[in-house]
């Protein structure tokens, strides 16, 4: 894989007041405010990139690519096909293939106008003409136009949807903010990062310091051990990076994202004057810490395909997935699992008509025989949460999260969609430690909130909890985004304990264990 594999969305960095919607160009879809055509399911919130669309079909010469862009033409809108797209197409190797190539389009003014630009708009535009061609009785209030017949071939048309971790930070971003520091009584009164909303319901309780939130840990034990077997399983991980901590060195690679975006090194990129850990930093680092617990002789490879705001455009992980197949289809990687702490919410129901994730997902797994395990995600809904509920990929298996006295997490996902539970809730992982291992150095993972009380005596320094200063490397912390991985993380194990005579398949060995644990 080159070293370019993982930039990550074609937003450029953002300055000013942080807002994750306006950094990635996104907006939230709302039902009672957009375009919607007759005969369409009840439309749902949703998230999306404004200026991209993703379309079925190949970057070049193809009828239905090429008709769909002459048909923007119209709108005085130019459609360019996504560079590293066109450039992972060009390179692929040839192989059967049950899906057909998706492609993400990047929209812009045509030169010499000015227009406003809504991916979700001109998507509908483009169902209606289509569905207009089709009908061969058109009735008097929607006859076929003349920029219709630039249609010549109908193809498949979807939104570049915002995806976001499945883990509980300080702020989550759910089709709107909701702030979950808080001001808590022990004792007295403490603020810890601000004021607490719990309009959310309940399962938000998660999210506090010591109650599921990102706390700051001890741990004792030892670390895992890594034995001197030639053959490894080798786990692909989409997510922040991974930073510095003494369990990830041996068997870890890391294809760095964005350009100067290092939200597993300090973990402030987009509060630096207030100097708090942004939501999801150490997200990658604390997964990575998972699989290496439960199976120590697994080797990791992170794909950094978003910073420290937990926000990743789909065309941006469609390019890392279609990458990491071709690598796989030339021989260039033996993968045997991918770990996808992340989702979105589909806006309709009838995906025939929507390019998406799926194909790239369904040609990784089913076709080259890639294991697949994704978070169901954590707002207590049985909407179905994409890519977890991609249902016929045979090759996924979506995981919900559990309490550590095995009922079901209040926050986690269900639904006939979910295939199995797994721990989730205050499960212990690594975090970025200072390579030195010396807390409170240049470069620790410490934000700026402080210990309530420190004083000094006998020339001891003494203080209360600093819930923010993770310098030590360890942490506990909830979601599905670590359900996931801790549930491949043991079935990996058992992969390598069976007896050598007759060997399950780890696909085999996924089914069995996710179908035990299935509530």
């Amino acid at each position: 894989m080159s070293d370019d594999t993982v930039q990550g969305a074609h937003v450029p960095p953002y300055q000013g007041l942080y807002d994750p919607l306006v950094a990635h160009h996104a907006r939230l879809l709302d039902p009672s405010h957009v375009r919607q055509l007759a005969g369409d399911s009840p439309l749902q919130p949703t998230i999306y990139v404004t200026d991209s669309v993703l379309i079925e079909g190949d970057p070049v010469g193809d009828d239905a690519t090429t008709g769909f862009c002459e048909w923007l033409r119209t709108k005085h809108i130019e459609a360019t096909p996504d560079e590293r797209n066109a450039r992972l197409f060009g390179d692929r190797p040839d192989r059967t293939r049950s899906t057909k190539w998706v492609t993400p389009m990047r929209l812009s003014p045509a030169p010499g106008h000015a227009v406003d630009i809504d991916s979700w708009s001109l998507i509908q535009e483009y169902r209606a003409a289509v569905g207009r061609l089709a009908d061969d009785r058109p009735t008097p209030s929607a006859p076929p136009m003349d920029t219709d017949k630039l249609i010549t071939t109908a193809t498949k048309v979807g939104l570049d949807h915002l995806m976001y971790t499945n883990s509980f930070g300080q702020t989550m971003t759910l089709g709107g903010t909701m702030t979950l520091g808080g001001t808590m009584t022990l004792g007295g009164t403490m603020t810890l990062g601000g004021t607490m909303t719990l309009g959310g319901g309940v399962r938000n309780e998660y999210a506090i310091l010591g109650r599921g939130g990102r706390t700051p840990l001890t741990y004792l034990g030892p670390a895992p051990v890594r034995s001197k077997r030639a053959q490894r399983p080798l786990v692909v991980l989409l997510d922040t990076g991974i930073g510095d901590h003494a369990w990830l060195t041996d068997g870890v690679q890391v294809d760095p994202g964005p350009q100067g975006s290092e939200p597993e090194r300090t973990g402030v990129e987009h509060n630096k004057l207030e100097g708090v850990l942004d939501d999801f930093s150490g997200h990658g680092t604390f997964i990575a810490g998972l699989i290496r617990q439960a199976c120590p002789d697994a080797d990791l490879r992170m794909i950094q395909v978003m910073d420290s705001d937990g926000f990743v455009a789909e065309s941006t992980m469609i390019n890392a997935l279609e990458e990491l197949a071709n690598a796989v289809a030339r021989g260039e990687l033996k993968v045997d699992a991918v770990s996808m702490s992340f989702g979105y919410y589909p806006e309709a129901a009838d995906e025939d008509k929507t390019a998406s994730l799926y194909s790239a997902l369904k040609s990784l797994g089913d076709d080259l025989g890639v294991v697949l395990i994704a978070s169901a995600g954590n707002d207590a809904t049985d909407r179905p949460m994409l890519p977890a509920a991609f249902t016929d990929i045979g090759a996924l298996t979506s995981v919900g999260a559990t309490n550590p006295n095995g009922t079901v997490a209040l926050f986690s996902n269900g639904g006939d969609w979910v295939d199995t539970y797994w721990s989730g809730v205050q499960v212990l992982s690594t975090l970025p430690m200072d390579p030195a291992v010396r807390p409170k150095s240049p470069g620790s993972f410490e934000g700026s909130i402080q210990p309530t009380a420190r004083t000094r005596w006998r020339d001891q320094e003494r203080e209360t909890l600093d819930p923010d200063d993770f310098s030590a490397g360890f942490a506990t912390w909830s979601g599905t985004s670590f359900a996931a991985p801790a549930f491949l993380g043991h079935c990996l194990q058992r992969f390598l304990d069976q007896p050598r005579k007759r060997p399950a398949t780890l696909a085999t060995i996924v089914r069995d264990v996710a179908e035990k644990h299935h509530r």
